[in-house]
């Protein structure tokens, strides 16, 4: 008589992301035979950057788990990635579900490779349409955010601003990456090396960042901590704004290009020398 073999793997108080990440640290079973198997086996074998990797982890863990993870592979047809599509459209969530199509059709890619599935079902089914943003946030709207947010916060936002960096850039930004001529990062995304020149604003804003607690981290939180990417949301959605953190990008990008950020100037230029002035009263 074979027994069961039972493994501990995480307490029930740590909730079902921490669950998932214990199974996938197991030894992959040889031959997957549910979705939820499949998934397990194809993200620690995923080639992709770390930052996409946490992504496809939390898609996999919140959403495909729950909707598809208990079918057999050789289950799920063409018309059930069609009709979750849709669903997901319905939710108001078209894009997200673009981003769980892809994450799944990678999974059933990984496994054909292996002979664990004959055909990937997510070909062919056409993708939710998407409206890409093209909200810019003006000067006005950028200093009222800024004005009513904490000066750990501002400093996030200023950064975001003058560099173009992507958020999860920012809170990973280390004070090794600062050298004398500017700022140098590999970004998580592209995994492309990337160096940002000093301007007025720029330097005085790190060093304002650096000055709030020593670790290795330039943006810290008030107190003293890396920034978290809930506690960014968190906090960011205390100013009560109706544009996006992301959408900063943008407006880096179009400011760039009318020279605000290469000479340090506009409004955060002007922020800067008003908060000199103020020191020496």
């Amino acid at each position: 008589m074979v027994r069961n073999k039972w493994i501990a793997l995480t307490p029930v108080s740590d909730g079902l992301a921490a669950l998932h990440r214990a199974l996938r640290e197991l030894p992959a079973t040889p031959t997957p035979r549910s979705i939820g198997e499949l998934l397990t086996a194809y993200l620690p074998n995923a080639e992709i950057s770390p930052v996409t990797r946490r992504e496809y982890e939390r898609i996999a863990d919140t959403r495909l788990a729950h909707h598809f993870g208990a079918m057999p592979i050789a289950s799920l047809k063409t018309a059930h990635v069609a009709m979750y599509l849709e669903k997901r459209k319905r939710d108001g969530h078209p894009h997200m579900g673009n981003r769980e199509r892809a994450v799944l059709s990678a999974a059933y890619e990984y496994g054909m490779r292996r002979g664990w599935a004959e055909w990937n079902p997510c070909r062919g089914v056409r993708r939710n349409t998407e409206r890409p943003r093209s909200r810019y946030v003006t000067d006005a709207e950028f200093l009222a955010a800024f004005e009513a947010a904490p000066e750990p916060l501002q400093d996030v936002l200023a950064l975001a601003l003058l560099t173009g960096l992507r958020q999860g850039d920012l809170r990973r930004l280390r004070r090794e990456d600062l050298r004398e001529d500017g700022i140098y990062v590999t970004e998580g995304k592209t995994q492309k090396r990337r160096a940002v020149e000093w301007t007025d604003a720029l330097r005085y804003f790190v060093r304002r960042a650096c000055a709030r607690a020593e670790n290795p981290y330039v943006l810290t939180n008030k107190f003293g901590k890396p920034w978290t990417l809930a506690a960014i949301q968190t906090a960011f959605k205390r100013l009560g704004r109706d544009w996006h953190f992301h959408d900063l990008r943008a407006k880096a990008a179009s400011d760039a290009e009318h020279n605000i950020l290469g000479h340090g100037a506009g409004m955060l230029g002007v922020y800067v020398r008003r908060q000199k002035v103020k020191a020496l009263r």
